[in-house]
C-alpha cells in the first residue's frame, strides 16, 4: 500500500528510538518489503515496540516482535496506547533460534538490530528464510559504514573499533543476503544517514564527540531487501 500522509512513524506522541534513525528509515523499510493489510510480519528488535504497534495499526498487520533483551511490558504498554494490544506479540527470541514453523511469515523487518547480531547473523538469516513464506520479502535498515576501512584519524578510537564488529556495508549486506539464495529487490544508503546519527541526540548524546568526528566519512544508514524464491 501507499504510505498514508501524514508519515506516522514520524509524529508519535512520545518517540522512543533506540538507534539513529530508526523511525525515518521505518516507512522506507514497509514500503521495500511491500506490507499488505492482514499480513503476518516478523520484526527482529522491537525496542520499545512503536515500530511494530504503528505498523499493527496503520496497516492493519499483526506483528510478532522479537526482543532479547528488553522489556515487553513496555513493548505491550505501547501496543495497548495506540490499541493493537490484540495484533502485536513480543516474544524474548533470539532470530538465531526461532521458534516457529516453516513459512509462517510474510514479511520480515529489521531496524537497527540485524547489525546487533555480529557474527552469527548467517544463523539468523538463515532462520528468517527458513520460517518466511515463498516470495516474502526480508529486509534490514541499520547502522552501516560506507567503507569496509575506517578513515585513518578514526583508527585508534575505541568507538569506532568496536563498531566494526557491527556495522557492514551496504554491499557486504547485499551480498549475504545474496549468498542465501534471496532475489535482489533494494539496496541504498539513506542520503540523510548521517544526519540521522546527529539528530539522534536529541534522545542519545552517547559517543556524541566521535560520531562528530567521523563527519559523515564512515558512518551512515542503509537498507537492504531481498526476495525469499519460489521454490
Amino acid at each position: 500500500m501507499r504510505l498514508k500522509k501524514p508519515n506516522p512513524f514520524l509524529n508519535l506522541a512520545c518517540p522512543q528510538p533506540l538507534g539513529p534513525g530508526s523511525f525515518e528509515m521505518a516507512s522506507s523499510l514497509v514500503e521495500a518489503t511491500n506490507i499488505q493489510a492482514g499480513m503476518r510480519v516478523l520484526e527482529v528488535g522491537a525496542g520499545t515496540g512503536q515500530i511494530a504497534a504503528t505498523l499493527a495499526k496503520y496497516w492493519d498487520v499483526t506483528v510478532v516482535t522479537l526482543e532479547p533483551w528488553g522489556d515487553l511490558n513496555t513493548i505491550h504498554e505501547n501496543a495497548e496506547e495506540l490499541g493493537v494490544s490484540n495484533r502485536v506479540l513480543a516474544l524474548n527470541v533470539v532470530a538465531q533460534r526461532l521458534p516457529f514453523a516453516d513459512n509462517c511469515f510474510d514479511a520480515e523487518i529489521s531496524i537497527g538490530s540485524f547489525e546487533m547480531i555480529k557474527d552469527e547473523r548467517p544463523e539468523a538469516l538463515k532462520e528468517l528464510i527458513r520460517v518466511s513464506k515463498e516470495g516474502a520479502r526480508i529486509g534490514i535498515a541499520e547502522p552501516m559504514c560506507l567503507h569496509e576501512e575506517l578513515p585513518a584519524d578514526l583508527i585508534t578510537i575505541d568507538y569506532f573499533c568496536d563498531s566494526k564488529e557491527y556495522f557492514r556495508t551496504v554491499e557486504w549486506n547485499a551480498n549475504l543476503f545474496r549468498q542465501y539464495g534471496l532475489n535482489i529487490t533494494s539496496q541504498y544508503y539513506f542520503d540523510d544517514g548521517y544526519k540521522w546519527w546527529v539528530d539522534n541526540f536529541r534522545y542519545y548524546d552517547g559517543n556524541k564527540e566521535e560520531i562528530l568526528q567521523d563527519g559523515g566519512r564512515w558512518l551512515s544508514l542503509g537498507l537492504v531487501v531481498r526476495e525469499k524464491q519460489n521454490s
